[in-house]
This record gives structure tokens, C-alpha cells and sequence, in this order.
């Protein structure tokens, strides 16, 4: 039931992400891997559902990491930035964390919080930095869950017109009820991203 669940959203976000690709810039599809993990992970704009700039800043998300567990995510945020800060942008959401260990299914929604920096470095490509944050205590942990941690820091720079690289640290925690506590990646990564 999980796998089918996961390709049902995994299908869902590809075509939101080519939807999107038509209507409003604002997306991105990326790959990142070390030397014991690889993540996918996209994002776009749901502006193009109503065909209205109103709602740019909603945006759908979703990853899969194959680690130690591997872990799907789906998820909805919203990011803003304040009146007279530009350079900076605050986002909060939630998402939905499927994940199963030896026959036990892990559902969690997770709230999360990020903020991400444009940098201006003279001539060098456009840069941002940024960190992640996202937390299920048991109220939001259901199944065989008891809650879950994720932290992410991350760069990224625009080294050609619709290509970012990227590197990063995360650390991903999965607790279940029987008392079993996995830290699924604790890791620095790289990649890069098709944005558009």
C-alpha cells in the first residue's frame, strides 16, 4: 500500500512539474547524492491551477531519498519575503514523510520552516544559502511512527542559465513505537537542479 501510495504522488508532482513548466518560472526538479545515498526532489509553483500570479508563493514539493530507510516526501509551503528584505525568504509547510522498516509503515507530517539568502558576490554566479527544518512530534506521527527530524543546510549557485549546483548537510531521524530510533542520513551531499 505504501510503495503504491508513493508512486501515485511521485506521478502526481511529475505532472504538476510539467504543468508548471508552461505557466510561471518558479520550479525545479534535482538530483544529490554522497557515497551511500541518492535523493530526488522537485518543487513547483501551484499558481498555474488557477492561472493567477496570486498564489506564485504555494508551492508543491516532493523528494525521495534512498538511504539506510527510504523515505518519500509530498508536501504544500508557502514562502514570502519581508516588505523590505527581498534578498531573503522565509517558508513554512507541511509535508507528508512515508517510510516502512521491516513491516513497519512510518507516516508523519511534519511542519516545516526554512529561510534561504541570495548573496552578492561581485561577478560570480547568482548564490543562495539556506536551512531547512522539519518536525513530527506523535501527534503528527501515525501508523507505526513516533516522530520525525529533519535539518538541512544548503548552498546553491547558477552556473549556467537553468542549472544550479548544490551541496549541503542533512541529518533525517525516524523514531517508531516500538522504541527504535534511526538517524537515516547524517551526511553532506552535492547535486545540481534543472530550474525553470
Amino acid at each position: 500500500m505504501l510503495k503504491k501510495i508513493s508512486l501515485v504522488s511521485l506521478i502526481l508532482l511529475a505532472n504538476l512539474l510539467a504543468d508548471g513548466q508552461q505557466a510561471f518560472e518558479k520550479g525545479s526538479f534535482g538530483i544529490n547524492i554522497n557515497k551511500d545515498d541518492v535523493e530526488l526532489e522537485g518543487r513547483a509553483s501551484v499558481s498555474f491551477m488557477t492561472g493567477s500570479p496570486v498564489y506564485s508563493n504555494f508551492f508543491v514539493t516532493g523528494n525521495f531519498l534512498n538511504a539506510d530507510e527510504k523515505i518519500y516526501g509530498l508536501g504544500l509551503s508557502v514562502e514570502n519575503s519581508p516588505t523590505n528584505f527581498r534578498n531573503i525568504v522565509f517558508n513554512i509547510g507541511l509535508k507528508s514523510i512515508f517510510s516502512d522498516y521491516k513491516g513497519q509503515d512510518f507516516i508523519a507530517t511534519p511542519i516545516t520552516v526554512g529561510a534561504k539568502a541570495r548573496l552578492f558576490l561581485g561577478s560570480m554566479p547568482t548564490t543562495h544559502i539556506g536551512a531547512k527544518f522539519a518536525y513530527a512530534p506523535t501527534p503528527l506521527a501515525f501508523k507505526d511512527a513516533e516522530a520525525y527530524k529533519e535539518y538541512r543546510i544548503e548552498a546553491d549557485s547558477s552556473v549556467i542559465e537553468n542549472i544550479n549546483i548544490y551541496a549541503g548537510y542533512r541529518n533525517i531521524d525516524t523514531e517508531y513505537t516500538n522504541g527504535r530510533t534511526t538517524t537515516v542520513d547524517d551526511s553532506i551531499y552535492a547535486g545540481f537542479k534543472f530550474v525553470f
